[in-house]
């Protein structure tokens, strides 16, 4: 697969990497002025016609994965490539949709690439106060990132939504690196939160779900994880914080890794359970189960904002 580059125009940060693009982002940061080399590369490339033969001969999306690249295609959208973590190459289809050519690089392409440089990306958001960090991961759809925009409102800060970039201090402490300052909010968050949502805009074939800016909320600064909270819906009444046990940690920590499909492939399966055996180590682990029945964000906002303020009297 070959093509034609153009020229890189914009330099960003997030993740703690920083990236020099061909394609504007409105999502990232810009980075103020020069401040060193790129850690990654995010290139577009003019089709040649080869990156759209990744298909199984019905229309459907070729995925390949090995150590230090990984390969895929979305039909109408473009085919993406991954190296090294250090460049990502798209190659966009004729009249493809720009911003779900974007969501694919914020998602999919930035999981390969913070993998194949060891950094582990958790599934989840993160909040942050006080100096101390707080993950929500769970399941797609499991409230995520309303239950972070309950806490927002709390005076938290935002550090991550979706995804969660994660590497350690000389000391070995977890970090979380910052991502972007975005939100991805159903309506009915939005309206049951009085979320200010100027600027919103609706995500691809997602009538009723938005990305919606967060920058006077969002935290540019690596912060150390002390708690990752498990989001899991429950039949209770009001919601709940558990401990998970030693044992249940790891898988936990794998089953929330963004785009865990990539790990055996890639050959990280030792390093990712080296990595999530630390992780566990060094925070506090815990299943927060909400209510499936109704909606309890502030409810679930309070309470883990209780339970960590606790935590730290200790």
């Amino acid at each position: 697969m070959t093509g034609i580059r153009t020229n890189i125009t914009y330099r960003y940060r997030a993740f703690g990497l920083r990236i020099d693009s061909d394609i504007p982002f409105p999502e990232l940061v810009e980075s103020g002025g020069p401040d060193g080399d790129a850690d990654l590369a995010i290139v577009r490339l003019k089709d040649d016609g080869a990156a759209f033969g990744w298909t199984d001969g019905e229309g459907r999306s070729r995925f390949f994965a090995a150590e230090g690249i990984v390969e895929f295609r979305v039909p109408q959208v473009a085919a993406y490539r991954i190296t090294d973590g250090r460049r990502i190459e798209v190659f966009a289809e004729d009249g493809a949709d720009e911003d779900r050519i974007r969501l694919y690089v914020l998602g999919s392409c930035m999981g390969a690439v913070l993998l194949q440089r060891r950094i582990l990306p958790l599934h989840g958001s993160v909040v942050a106060r006080d100096g101390r960090a707080y993950a929500i991961v769970g399941q797609s759809g499991a409230g995520k990132s309303t239950l972070s925009a309950a806490l927002l409102e709390r005076g938290f800060r935002l550090l991550a939504d979706d995804v969660a970039a994660i590497v350690f201090d000389e000391s070995g402490r977890p970090l979380v690196m910052p991502a972007y300052p975005q939100q991805k909010l159903w309506q009915d968050s939005i309206d049951r939160l009085q979320v200010d949502c100027s600027g919103k805009r609706p995500l691809f074939m997602r009538e009723t779900k938005f990305a919606v800016p967060a920058v006077g909320s969002f935290w540019p600064e690596p912060v150390p994880l002390v708690h990752i909270y498990e989001l899991v819906r429950s039949e209770a009444a009001a919601p709940a914080i558990q401990p998970i046990v030693r044992l249940e940690r790891c898988y936990a920590l794998y089953r929330h890794t963004f785009r865990r499909s990539l790990i055996v492939p890639s050959g990280l399966a030792a390093w990712h359970f080296e990595t999530a055996a630390r992780i566990s180590e060094r925070t506090g682990m815990y299943r927060l189960l909400r209510p499936a029945k109704v909606f309890a964000a502030r409810e679930s906002a309070r309470l883990v904002e209780a339970h960590a303020e606790g935590e730290v009297s200790r």
